[in-house]
């Protein structure tokens, strides 16, 4: 790796990880295998014979027959090889030397040229070959079309005859093994000594570079990658050779891949299913075996959105690979590079990514959609930008390198990337009985207030249009009159129709409350009930993981967002109609949707007050260190509102409590006094006094933001626990708005981020736990914030709950950390067959 980032070695001991990667780095390149010739005969392809109802087809079939004869016939024998025609039939095993039988009633329809083939000058042959297809195969498509009679057999030649034209645009010198300068090879045209070459070239292979290509012709490295697309196949760049990679702001955009460089090899590797022909079998087979030997060669694959490559190869080798043995794999990804030194940039593609590292933009080809190819794919520009793909790669190696970010990088996102590529490979069950009859409740509910509002109103309106709420509120009941200074809009600056506005008018009016019942009701019902619907399939979800969602190293979710929905039930009031009867008071949590599997439970482990604590160790302030090493304090925050108001425990009054919490997380979220303000429903002045008065109490917790303040103004960035770096432009700014945000974002990301980092740690060690036990089978399904949602075995639960809390509590003393942490870490773990049903589990 040296040699790459052309920088010493940390002194700080790297994990077994981060030296496997550098290890695999500095591979020893290996001089590429000779070309091969291939010597495999042709035989003469056989005529189908059609049936007597397709008696008024025969004349064509013969005629295309014969004209055939006549086209192959220009290639003289001895320059004729198994390339330039269509090679299909029984294979006994992958790498058999059986010579492979010649059959007219298929074809290999990857749309890549072959192995050795180059690309001629349009001779006369192929004019002819063109006035063919237009005088003869598309006449036979248009009767194919309009004829109901018209057999298998002859569909299948006119299909074939068409794909026969666009294979002899290509040809093959005898002895060319490798890919041409232009276009990756298809391994599937291999005879057996070609591929047992490939598989020795894998086998020595210093670095793999790769993307995937979707069935409308996208890659990974497309700049708009169609997300509901198919994969079609694999591109592999094959680098048998680790130069030094070229400096991006000099010759980087000269160093492109070409057929001259000896010992790297593009190879094309095709993964969909699109028959079960023994042959099709039999290519499917070989493509697995080589991607098998890349993912255990322990040597570097470099892939773009790495995640969504691993996922992808686990659903189409279902029954090849299971989730446990991803772990060994050695994926980089330099998305996740390059957000790590600047994680306010997300990289969302690889044109971005060049743009930023490379002079000129990458290259993307124009699009050509033939039958049956893949053309519009660019293949000699898939080779260019998955060299400068690795370039990159190599480039920002040196970067985190220089940052003090490669551990950080290897032992916690690297790992990552796998773990949640497992984790959407695995379903979550819904409850669709139980989604239905919830949707029907809270739609009646939505019914009745919105007759409610009309009702107390005067007038019928719309309520979810601001515009008209604004109108009967201040316009009609005049509400703003009766309150203090209200919050306005920014840009036409008129009185808000938002939640804290209407929490302050809600004891004017009943319409306020009614408005605030109906959002949340409205919000429940089209967002996490209904909007599941969206999501499922066959009855179950799996959300997608973004690893670089935000700037603080958390996780986030979509499709759906597991991690919003929210823990904290809505008490739905049932209106009967009867007299005499009561009302129905009906309690809606959208989690007690998710079950899990028969024979399983969910088990949650949740790290308790984790933010709170690591302020506490951060400021070292002694009255939050004593909190936490009371093993008795059960109520942390009631506790909290005692030291600070000077208040027996037992005089704590609810609102003493709730401004203890909100003052708390004023600090670590970085909000100032206006948000204060609004969470608490007290005026900016109060706000700010509350502060002053819980920083004149925790004298320490005032000392530790000054001083991360003041560093980042040194710095121009601030670092979590475990070394996570966040550059913070606007600290120095002139403009107070900009400085004073920038101040709030330096202590939040410092406490926030060294969470993030100890729960990403947690998912790391409890994997790495469960693939090396020869029975656990725990899947991780879920993370929201500082809580691991589990599926776990019944039978298991004990042994696996007992170990997911001895690994998440001994973080306080892990390695990872330069410094242990000064208070303990602790996790309350619940079980249940229902996410919205669970209780805490005691320990044993």
């Amino acid at each position: 790796m040296e040699r790459y980032i052309g920088c010493e070695i940390s002194k700080v001991p790297l994990s077994d990880i981060a030296q496997r990667i550098m290890t695999a780095l500095q591979s020893i390149p290996v001089e590429a295998q000779t070309n091969r010739e291939n010597n495999q005969s042709v035989e003469k392809m056989k005529e189908n014979k059609l049936g007597d109802k397709d008696a008024h087809l025969r004349n064509e079939k013969e005629d295309c027959d014969s004209r055939i004869s006549i086209l192959k016939a220009t290639v003289s024998p001895e320059k004729r090889t198994a390339g330039q025609i269509v090679r299909i039939g029984h294979m006994d095993e992958i790498l058999g030397c059986q010579d492979t039988k010649i059959s007219g009633n298929c074809y290999q329809d990857s749309g890549f040229p072959k192995w050795g083939y180059r690309e001629r000058n349009l001779s006369v042959e192929e004019k002819n070959l063109k006035e063919w297809e237009k005088n003869i195969v598309i006449p036979l498509k248009r009767k194919q079309n309009v004829s109901t009679s018209c057999s298998e057999k002859t569909r299948r030649l006119q299909v074939n005859t068409y794909m026969f034209l666009h294979e002899r645009r290509y040809s093959c010198t005898p002895g060319q093994t490798k890919s041409s300068g232009k276009y990756p090879c298809d391994i599937s045209s291999l005879g057996c000594e070609e591929k047992s070459e490939l598989l020795a070239t894998i086998e020595q292979a210093a670095a793999f570079v790769t993307t995937m290509i979707f069935q409308d012709g996208s890659s990974q490295l497309s700049s708009e990658q169609a997300s509901t697309s198919s994969v079609k196949g694999v591109v592999v760049l094959v680098k048998n050779q680790t130069d030094q990679p070229c400096p991006p702001s000099h010759t980087s955009t000269g160093c492109a891949w070409n057929a001259d460089n000896e010992n790297d090899k593009l190879i094309y590797l095709k993964t969909e299913q699109s028959s079960l022909w023994e042959q099709e079998q039999a290519h499917k087979k070989f493509s697995w075996q080589v991607l098998f030997q890349m993912l255990q060669s322990k040597v570097p694959i470099i892939c773009f959105n790495a995640k969504d490559f691993l996922r992808t190869l686990l659903q189409v080798y279902s029954n090849e690979i299971s989730w446990k043995q991803v772990a060994n794999i050695v994926m980089l990804d330099p998305r996740i590079a390059a957000w790590l030194i600047n994680p306010s940039d997300t990289v969302p593609s690889f044109e971005c990514l060049i743009q930023k590292y490379f002079e000129k933009p990458f290259l993307k080809g124009a699009e050509n959609t033939d039958m049956g190819t893949l053309i519009n794919v660019s293949y000699q520009n898939l080779g260019v930008n998955l060299e400068k793909l690795y370039n990159v790669m190599m480039d920002l190696a040196h970067g985190l390198k220089a940052q003090g970010l490669w551990n950080l990088f290897c032992t916690l996102e690297l790992p990552l990337i796998k773990i949640l590529a497992v984790m959407e490979t695995h379903k979550i069950y819904v409850n669709k009985q139980e989604l239905k009859k919830t949707s029907e409740i809270l739609g009646l509910r939505l019914k009745e207030l919105e007759q409610e509002a009309h009702e107390v109103a005067g007038e019928r309106f719309l309520l979810t249009s601001s515009c008209q709420l604004r109108e009967v509120l201040f316009d009609k009941l005049k509400l703003h009159t009766l309150c203090e200074k209200l919050h306005r809009t920014e840009i036409q600056q008129l009185v808000s129709t938002s939640e804290v506005v209407l929490n302050k008018l809600q004891d004017l009016h009943p319409l306020p409350k009614i408005i605030l019942e109906y959002r949340q009701v409205h919000k429940m019902k089209s967002t996490y009930v209904d909007g599941l619907q969206t999501y499922m399939k066959k009855g179950f979800i799996s959300s997608t993981w973004n690893q670089t969602g935000t700037v603080t190293g958390r996780l986030s979710a979509k499709h759906p967002n597991i991690q919003g929905i929210s823990k904290h039930p809505v008490t739905v009031t049932k209106k009967q109609y009867i007299k005499g009867k009561e009302e129905d008071v009906i309690i809606i949590s959208p989690r007690t949707l998710f079950v899990s599997k028969k024979g399983c439970t969910f088990l949650a482990a949740d790290f308790s007050h984790i933010e709170l604590r690591i302020l506490a160790d951060l400021s070292s302030e002694p009255e939050l260190l004593k909190l936490f090493q009371e093993p008795e304090i059960t109520d942390i925050f009631a506790t909290l509102a005692s030291q600070w108001k000077g208040i027996p425990s037992e005089q704590v009054k609810h609102a003493d409590r709730e401004q203890a919490k909100r003052i708390v997380y004023s600090v670590v979220y970085g909000a100032g006094k206006e948000r204060l303000a609004d969470c608490l429903g007290i005026t900016p002045v109060q706000a700010g006094q509350f502060i002053e008065s819980f920083m004149q109490k925790y004298k320490k917790v005032h000392e530790f933001t000054k001083k991360t303040i003041e560093q980042c103004r040194d710095k121009g960035y601030v670092v979590s626990i475990m070394g996570r770096r966040r550059p913070l432009a606007n600290i120095n700014a002139q403009d107070y708005k900009l400085r004073t945000q920038a101040e709030r974002q330096a202590v939040n990301f410092v406490v926030q981020g060294s969470a993030a980092d100890l729960c990403k740690m947690a998912m790391v060690k409890i994997f790495a736990s469960v693939v090396i036990s020869p029975t656990l089978t725990a899947r991780l399904i879920a993370q929201i914030h500082d809580e691991l949602l589990f599926e776990v075995e019944d039978s298991q639960i004990q042994e696996f709950s007992a170990l997911v809390k001895r690994t998440m509590e001994s973080l306080q003393q892990t390695t990872a950390l330069e410094v242990p942490l000064k208070v303990p870490l602790k996790v309350i773990l619940t079980t249940g067959k229902s996410w919205g049903c669970m209780t805490e589990l005691q320990e044993m």
